[in-house]
């Protein structure tokens, strides 16, 4: 198996800790240059010239740090000019981003909208913010290692799927707290039960960079009660990968370009994407289908032509991923499929006609079924109005538009609890998934 290593983090540390003290610094400046002033006798004595020294000395540190931490003042507005000399397109920071971690730096976007950096060397954990109005925030503990995970799992007493959050945090974390998955301190309470992630948790929200930490903080917290994290990629993961742009805000954009060093848009965001970051690292090692149980978690689905390539589960795993981040694919028709419109990132064949393909037909559908050994597909991408079954309930749709605010009571999941199947909302509801 192949592991992803980090040996940095082995202390105790926190950064965050180190930033906070320098606000003290201009007030105490202040205070000691009040002293000098007001002596009395306005006399020349020991006292006055140690607050001199140590004034002249927290001024320079003061000024230094800034210069060297506070990376964004210096960085201009990487602005996208046409040959008429008219501003085509405006980069900014918008509201707080980060933790990234890219080798020994850290990296994050204060609510100052400035670009803060520092050593990462030697921590343990880092401060995630969320970019709402809650001013949520909670610790992750960063892992030494990244393994890929099984393809096939035994099936577990409890079981709640999710997809297509795509950066909204609060629809997320409600969603987690309202149905026993994670307390309100972001710590995990389901035991031994599994969440699975059926793609596209990236692109179009605010928080994207903060859904991803709280996974992973999830995924490592289940692991130590007995629990298991799915995260199953979806296409907009994978297009991430591959530094396609389009459906990223752009102050992800902008951060990428100046951590990066990158001007190109797609360089940049595959930088931030690939194994030098470590978000990109833990995201490399995630699947694209799992099996728990009788039930098969993909983002788009199988098509029956997949069967045309005689490919296990594991065999699609292993090849996507180490293509997570090529071009060029025509080479290998193999791979040129499963990442086309009729592989597992795409494909919409349960839900409409498309034009490359028709609708499935149950006969194909069956095909598929029989040919991988299970009773159902649960798939997110395409989106439905409720989590609904089809085809005598052996597809299961879960991409509903999710509420934009905590306990909307539209951002919804599948739970599947001793056999039966229940949707889910973010207040709690719990009503039988019926035909």
């Amino acid at each position: 198996m192949l592991n992803y290593h980090n040996s940095k983090y082995q202390k105790n540390n926190d950064i965050e800790s180190n930033l906070i003290l320098l606000n003290f610094t201009y007030p105490s400046i202040y205070i000691m240059f009040h002293l000098i002033r007001i002596n009395r006798k306005n006399k020349i004595t020991p006292i006055n010239i140690l607050c001199l020294v140590l004034f002249c000395v927290l001024y320079f540190f003061n000024t230094s740090y800034s210069q060297e931490k506070t990376i964004s003042n210096s960085l201009k507005l990487r602005d996208t000019i046409s040959k008429k000399g008219k501003k085509k397109d405006l980069l900014k920071y918008n509201g707080k981003d980060g933790p990234y971690i890219v080798g020994d730096t850290l990296y994050r976007v204060n609510h100052q909208n400035q670009l803060v950096m520092a050593n990462s060397h030697g921590i343990d954990s880092v401060l995630v913010r969320v970019d709402n109005r809650y001013d949520d925030q909670f610790n992750v503990a960063l892992q030494s290692k990244y393994e890929f995970p099984k393809t096939h799992y035994d099936m577990p007493s409890k079981l709640v799927v999710i997809s297509d959050i795509e950066g909204q945090y609060n629809a997320f974390s409600s969603f987690l707290i309202s149905n026993g998955i994670m307390d309100t301190n972001h710590n995990w309470t389901f035991d031994n039960g599994h969440l699975v992630l059926v793609g596209d948790f990236v692109d179009r929200g605010k928080n994207v960079t903060q859904v991803l930490w709280l996974i992973y903080k999830l995924e490592f917290q289940a692991k130590k009660r007995g629990g298991v994290v799915h995260f199953i990629l979806g296409n907009h993961e994978v297009l991430n990968f591959q530094g396609n742009h389009k459906y990223n805000r752009k102050k992800y954009i902008k951060v990428a370009q100046d951590i990066s060093g990158k001007k190109d848009k797609k360089k940049a965001i595959k930088y931030m994407y690939s194994t030098k970051t470590e978000l990109g690292k833990w995201l490399a090692t995630k699947n694209v289908v799992e099996q728990i149980g009788k039930y098969l978690f993909v983002h788009g689905g199988f098509s029956s032509d997949l069967l045309k390539y005689k490919l296990s589960l594991h065999d699609i795993n292993n090849k996507t991923r180490l293509n997570y981040y090529s071009q060029n694919l025509e080479s290998d028709s193999t791979i040129n499929f499963l990442y086309s419109p009729k592989g597992p990132f795409w494909y919409r064949g349960y839900f409409m006609n498309r034009l490359n393909y028709l609708k499935i037909k149950i006969e194909a559908l069956d095909r598929v079924l029989s040919y991988y050994t299970i009773d159902k597909i649960v798939v997110g991408h395409t989106p439905v109005d409720t989590i609904a079954m089809s085809f005598n309930g052996k597809v299961i749709g879960t991409d509903v538009s999710h509420g934009k605010d905590k306990y909307s009571g539209k951002t919804k999941g599948l739970l599947i609890e001793h056999g039966k199947e229940f949707t889910i909302d973010d207040l709690g509801a719990k009503i039988p998934l019926k035909l």
